[in-house]
């Protein structure tokens, strides 16, 4: 694989990366929206705020290395924003439900990051900006696993 294609191939990846975080930043919004509980809705709207960072922090990495930002939302983000309206409709326990899904969703966006920082040669820092937003998914994937118990 020459030099070009793995310029591109790791831009295509962070692209992806950053469209997770913006499907994260609305999906959170939607799940703050939905939340019967007071705190459970604050921490969701933070989650939202993290992830919205976290999108452009990735633009800016994506633009430093030469690459143009995709700000398209995938059908499978629609589909899980959709999935959220519709299992919180119909459960009992909507704020369990919802806090069900954001933990799906973080683990989706988990095995996301993990593939590109196994399987791609990064410059240092963009492996750096992408360990820490691992790390602090990581943190919110537990906490959600937590309230899930609890909810």
């Amino acid at each position: 694989m020459n030099v070009q294609e793995t310029r591109a191939e790791i831009l295509d990846k962070l692209n992806q990366l950053m469209t997770r975080n913006h499907e994260a930043e609305k999906g959170y919004q939607q799940a703050a929206e939905n939340a019967k509980d007071a705190e459970l809705k604050s921490l969701f709207l933070a989650q939202s705020r993290q992830r919205g960072e976290f999108a452009l922090e990735l633009d800016r990495e994506i633009r430093t290395l030469g690459g143009t930002p995709d700000h398209d939302t995938s059908i499978a983000s629609d589909l899980h924003r959709a999935w959220i309206n519709v299992k919180t409709a119909f459960t009992a326990n909507d704020d369990k439900a919802t806090v069900e899904e954001c933990k799906r969703g973080d683990q989706i966006a988990l095995d996301s990051y993990s593939e590109i920082l196994n399987d791609t040669t990064l410059m240092a820092s963009t492996r750096e900006l992408l360990l820490r937003h691992k790390e602090q998914i990581m943190a919110a994937h537990s906490g959600m696993s937590r309230i899930a118990l609890v909810v």
